[in-house]
């Protein structure tokens, strides 16, 4: 639906800035740079499905094993020997809750850095060998390093999707292998629900 009116527009609209990686790819051609924008929108678009199965996952299987090993933990803060940063991080979420504050709105409201945070090195000799461990090694056994070097690695991808930046000149077919590989660390079934539905593997082939 393009057209040079058109293209004149949406530089100006999406700016000439944002759109500098997209034009240096394409020899500065406008109207070849937007049309490989509107391609990063829709791998963006089908990247979600894969993140959003990840991250609730993670979350929630996180929040299941701090709540057997140290109960009331978001709200008790006594309960799980969290730093500063991290019930900084809780708060904010609770206070981010739209209506009754509960474990289900707070692990709902709080940031998936948070929930990679608690795999982090500052972690290593309390929640992760104590709590978190095994929750990570379906199929074999992984290391703190590991889980985290992943988590923390897919966080960054995420952020750049979320914040409708350039993706793609990165290796997503590999980030997103990573990205389902990640999930069936956690629960083999949930790895084949989220790779049934990620629309990523089809719109790459149809590039």
């Amino acid at each position: 639906m393009r057209n040079e009116r058109i293209n004149g527009s949406l530089a100006a609209s999406i700016s000439i800035e944002r759109l500098e990686k997209y034009l240096a790819d394409q020899d500065h051609n406008l109207d070849a740079a937007l049309r490989l924008y509107e391609w990063n929108m829709s791998l963006s678009e089908a990247f979600y499905t894969p993140l959003q199965c990840l991250e609730v996952c993670l979350r929630n299987k996180i929040h299941a094993r701090m709540c057997d090993v140290y109960g009331d933990w978001l709200t008790d803060q006594t309960a799980a020997p969290l730093n500063d940063f991290s019930r900084r991080m809780i708060n904010e979420a609770i206070s981010n809750v739209d209506g009754n504050v509960t474990p289900g709105s707070i692990v709902a409201e709080a940031k998936f850095g948070f929930w990679v945070g608690l795999l982090a090195p500052q972690y290593d000799a309390s929640i992760w060998r104590r709590a978190l461990s095994q929750r990570f090694q379906v199929g074999q056994k992984r290391s703190r390093r590991q889980v985290h070097g992943r988590f923390n690695a897919i966080r960054r991808f995420r952020n750049r999707v979320a914040h409708h930046e350039p993706i793609f000149h990165r290796p997503v077919a590999q980030l997103h292998d990573e990205i389902i590989d990640a999930i069936g660390w956690m629960c083999a079934d949930t790895q084949a629900w989220a790779a049934h539905h990620s629309r990523v593997p089809d719109l790459l082939n149809s590039n």
